[in-house]
């Protein structure tokens, strides 16, 4: 846990953080998961470029001063694409999955 002279970290924060971070930096992070994944369209399932596989990264994300922590699924390196859920959200995706490897496909 940081201290800084914005707020207190979060227990779980893995962040460092610098008294002139920009605004658009002040956020707590913890990396959950970093993974290789296919990130495409519903077009790709029929013929999945598995050779384009990306490194996907799975966050848990709260800014400065902000009330809601989220969970973030991005690439990597391009992070132009997100997904992002609420904690709330987040727990029938967990169900979903367990449902999906638990039957093995």
């Amino acid at each position: 846990m940081t201290s800084t002279v914005q707020e207190t970290c979060p227990r779980w924060c893995e962040r460092d953080h610098a008294t002139d971070d920009p605004p658009e930096s002040r956020f707590h992070e913890q990396v959950l998961a970093d993974f290789p994944a296919v990130v495409g369209h519903r077009p790709d399932l029929a013929d999945p470029p598995v050779g384009l596989a990306e490194d996907v990264v799975v966050r848990r994300v709260r800014y400065f001063h902000a009330p809601q922590t989220w969970l973030v699924i991005e690439e990597a390196e391009d992070a132009a694409r997100h997904l992002v859920l609420s904690l709330d959200a987040a727990a029938p995706l967990m169900s979903a999955l367990q449902l999906v490897t638990r039957d093995g496909g």
